[in-house]
C-alpha cells in the first residue's frame, strides 16, 4: 500500500513539522507571534516582576529536589542529614543557601509584584480572577515558607514554630482543632515534623503548581493589563522574542544576585526572620530562649499580637487580633470588587493611597518586631518605648519623603489614609500612647476626613455596600 507524502511535505517537515501536523501548534506560534505587551505610558520595570516570581518558584523546585535526594524526615535524621548536606555532600551548602535565599527573593518579589498590580490598578475587568489567583499564590507562597522553617529539626526551627502554630488556639471556635491537625497533637513534636514535610514537599508544590498554570493561561488569554483609562495599550512590544528574551535577560541577573548571596551569606544576613544557620539540634524538653522570632514576612502579625492587650472588646487579644488580620487579608484579596472607581476604568486614588498607607503600616510593624533602635544587647533586653520612638522616626519620615515624590512627581493629592497611618505613628511613637487607641483616634480623624471630602463633592475611595 502506498501512501500519498504530498500533503506532509507541504505541511513542512522536522520535529516541528511533525509535531504541528499531530497536535496543531501553529494557532499557538501565531498567536504568540502577535501577543504584544503594553509599553509607552508607564515603566516596564513592573511588567518583569511576575517573571522574576516565576523564576524563584523555579529555583526552588530544582533546589528542593536536590535536597530532597539526601534529606531524610525523622527525629534523628532530619538535623543530622542536613548536617551532612551542609558539610559533606559537595556544593551541599550551596544548594541549600540558594534554596533559602531564593524562597526570601520569591516572597520579596511576589509582595512587589502584587503592590505594582494594586497602584497600577491592573486587577481591574476582566481581570479580576488574576488578581485573586495572585492572592492565593501569596498565600500558598507564604506557607512553603512556613512549613520549610521546621524541616532542619534546629534549635531555632522547633521553637519559632512552637510560637508560630500556638497563634491557631486564638482563632474562635475550631482554633484547639486546626492547633492539633497542625501540629499532629498538642505539641510540636516529631508527628509535625513528618505532617510539615508532607505539606512542604508533596501538597503545597502540587497546588503551587496547577495555580501558576492557572496564573498563567489567564495572564496569556487576556494579556496584560494596558495602561488605566486605555481600553488598548497606546503602542506595544511583541512578546516573543523581544520582551521575551528581556525576560530571559532579567532571570539571568537574577541568577547572578542570587549566587552572590548564597555564597557571600550562606547563613543569611543574620537578621531576625532572615538566618538558617543550623545551630544546635531541637530538643523539646529544653526551654526555649528569648528572642524567638519567626520569618520576616510573619513579623507584622507577630508584633500585632504583642500590641494587644490580654482581653479586648469582649474577646481574648489573641483572638481579636487574628480576627483583624483575617479581615485586612479578605480585604486585599476584594480588592478588584472594592475599587468601584477601577472598574469603570476610572482613577481611584483613594486605593493608591491606601496601597501607599498599607506598606508604612506593615514597615512600621515589622521595624517594632525587628526591635529596631530599642538597645537591646546580649542579655539585655530593648526598651519597647525607644524602640516605638526610633520606629517612629523612621517610618514618619519615609512617609514625609514618599508623600513628597508622590505629590511632585506622580501629582498625585490625595494622602488621607496616608496621614491617618502617620498619625497613628506619632501617637504611639512620639507621645507614648497605646499602639489601639492611637489607632482608634487614627480611625476616628480618617472618618471625619471621608465625611469631610464627600460633603465637599471631592473624589473618595467608593466601595461597595
Amino acid at each position: 500500500m502506498s501512501v500519498d507524502t504530498s500533503n506532509i511535505a507541504k505541511e513542512g517537515g522536522g520535529v516541528f513539522g511533525w509535531l504541528d501536523r499531530r497536535y496543531g501548534l501553529t494557532p499557538l506560534v501565531e498567536f504568540m507571534k502577535h501577543k504584544e505587551v503594553p509599553v509607552g505610558v508607564h515603566s516596564m520595570f513592573w511588567y518583569y516582576l511576575g517573571g522574576a516570581t516565576l523564576f524563584f518558584f523555579m529555583m526552588q523546585v530544582c533546589t528542593g529536589s536536590l535536597l530532597l535526594l539526601f534529606y531524610q524526615a525523622g527525629e534523628s535524621t532530619s538535623y543530622e542529614s542536613i548536617r551532612f548536606i551542609t558539610t559533606k555532600v559537595p556544593f551541599g551548602w550551596l544548594v541549600r543557601s540558594m534554596h533559602c535565599w531564593s524562597a526570601h527573593l520569591m516572597i520579596i518579589s511576589l509582595v512587589t509584584h502584587m503592590f505594582s498590580t494594586m497602584m497600577l490598578k491592573a486587577y481591574r475587568p476582566p481581570r479580576e480572577m488574576t488578581w485573586v489567583t495572585g492572592f492565593i499564590l501569596l498565600s500558598l507562597a507564604l506557607g512553603f515558607g512556613f512549613s520549610g522553617y521546621l524541616l532542619p529539626w534546629n534549635e531555632l526551627a522547633f521553637f519559632a514554630t512552637a510560637v508560630g502554630t500556638d497563634s491557631m488556639k486564638a482563632v474562635p471556635g475550631i482554633g484547639d482543632f486546626l492547633l492539633q491537625v497542625l501540629r499532629g497533637g498538642t505539641d510540636v513534636s516529631i508527628n509535625t515534623l513528618h505532617r510539615f514535610f508532607g505539606l512542604h514537599v508533596v501538597i503545597l508544590p502540587l497546588v503551587m503548581v496547577g495555580l501558576v498554570t492557572a496564573h498563567l493561561l489567564v495572564i496569556q488569554r487576556q494579556g496584560m493589563a494596558p495602561p488605566q483609562g486605555h481600553k488598548t495599550a497606546p503602542k506595544g512590544m511583541r512578546f516573543f522574542p523581544d520582551f521575551a528574551l528581556r525576560d530571559l535577560q532579567l532571570w539571568l541577573m537574577c541568577l547572578i544576585v542570587l549566587a552572590s548571596l548564597a555564597v557571600f551569606l550562606p547563613y543569611g544576613p543574620h537578621i531576625p526572620g532572615i538566618e538558617w544557620e543550623l545551630g544546635k539540634k531541637a530538643n523539646p524538653l529544653a526551654p526555649a530562649y528569648p528572642g524567638i522570632k519567626p520569618e520576616w514576612y510573619f513579623l507584622w502579625i507577630y508584633q500585632l499580637l504583642k500590641e494587644f492587650p490580654a482581653h479586648f472588646l469582649g474577646m481574648e487579644g489573641s483572638q481579636a487580633a487574628v480576627l483583624l488580620v483575617g479581615l485586612l487579608m479578605g480585604a486585599w484579596a476584594m480588592m478588584p470588587w472594592l475599587d468601584r472607581r477601577a472598574q469603570r476604568d476610572e482613577a481611584s486614588p483613594g486605593f493608591t493611597d491606601i496601597g501607599a498607607a498599607t506598606l508604612i503600616f506593615l514597615g512600621f510593624l515589622l521595624f517594632k518586631a525587628w526591635d529596631i533602635g530599642g538597645g537591646g544587647i546580649g542579655d539585655k533586653l530593648p526598651d519597647p518605648v525607644l524602640t516605638a520612638r526610633i520606629c517612629a522616626f523612621w517610618w514618619l519620615g519615609i512617609a514625609s519623603v514618599a508623600t513628597a515624590l508622590r505629590a511632585t512627581v506622580l501629582h498625585q493629592r490625595y494622602f488621607l489614609f496616608t496621614a491617618a497611618t502617620a498619625l497613628q505613628i506619632a501617637l504611639h511613637g512620639l507621645l507614648g500612647m497605646q499602639y489601639l487607641a492611637a489607632g482608634g483616634i487614627a480611625l476616628v480623624a480618617l472618618v471625619i476626613g471621608l465625611l469631610v471630602l464627600r460633603s465637599r463633592g471631592q473624589a473618595v475611595p467608593e466601595v461597595r455596600s
